[in-house]
């Protein structure tokens, strides 16, 4: 009787090797093109990460298979990000060009944020530059494919999932803080939320933007952080809405 089982065991052993999961090989450099050393480089849906070396190489495996979004960042370097799609076991070797960021004026920009346009989206490259929060543009999040409110902040610090009823799709998960004072508060296109915005579902956000204390908070942002009814301040999400965005559009032509 065991060998139709070991029969059976060889015959399925190659097919499950052939679905193991994906690796990604890689090199980071400055925009001179030299290597850099123990850059971090992650997979945002695996939460799987590895350091490069000395010659700037790294190798991630175990990576599931489908859409999946890798970040490089070493602190002094403005973070970058590369969407794949893991179709097969492994992926072309992989380059990330990290661009030198000036430190010099970071504290000054830790105060205040003034100098980055509050209710304009142009101010979302500005703080995102600064560094301060953390951060997720339209080619990150269209990398995540969201379809549950929570899915935007997949891997990102700092907050957990709870489930909540939505009116379009009934069953949702949205997130809570886990940092500070444990409460969170939102922010929409610079502003209060709107009965514009009261619908939007994560296909229609562009950007996303998190301050985890209030200290952290730009200041033009500090009141929708810690409202007057409230007693202690709170985390801080802002997000920016591709209507808003096409708004802003016709109004500037």
């Amino acid at each position: 009787m065991r060998l139709p089982v070991l029969a059976t065991l060889l015959l399925v052993l190659p097919l499950r090797l052939t679905a193991q999961a994906g690796v990604v090989r890689g090199i980071v450099t400055d925009t001179l093109g030299r290597p850099l050393e123990n850059v971090e480089v992650l997979s945002v849906n695996a939460k799987r990460a590895a350091r490069s070396g000395k010659d700037g190489r790294f190798t991630l495996s175990k990576l599931p298979f489908g859409q999946q979004l890798l970040m490089a960042r070493m602190p002094g370097y403005q973070p970058a990000d590369r969407a794949i799609n893991m179709l097969d076991g492994n992926q072309p070797e992989i380059t990330f060009r990290l661009r030198r960021v000036v430190q010099a004026l970071d504290t000054l920009r830790i105060v205040s944020h003034d100098g980055c346009a509050a209710y304009d989206f142009a101010g979302f490259e500005c703080r995102r530059r600064a560094g301060i929060g953390q951060f997720r543009g339209a080619e990150e999040l269209a990398a995540l494919r969201s379809y549950y409110w929570a899915d935007m902040f997949e891997g990102l610090p700092g907050f957990r999932r709870t489930p909540a009823r939505d009116s379009t799709i009934g069953q949702d998960w949205h997130i809570e803080s886990t940092t500070g004072w444990r409460c969170l508060t939102e922010g929409w296109n610079g502003r209060h939320k709107t009965a514009a915005d009261e619908n939007i579902r994560p296909d229609q956000i562009v950007a996303i933007e998190h301050y985890e204390t209030y200290e952290k908070v730009p200041a033009a942002y500090k009141r929708l952080a810690w409202p007057r009814e409230q007693e202690k301040p709170c985390a801080l999400v802002m997000y920016w809405t591709r209507g808003f965005l096409e708004h802003e559009a016709k109004r500037r032509r």
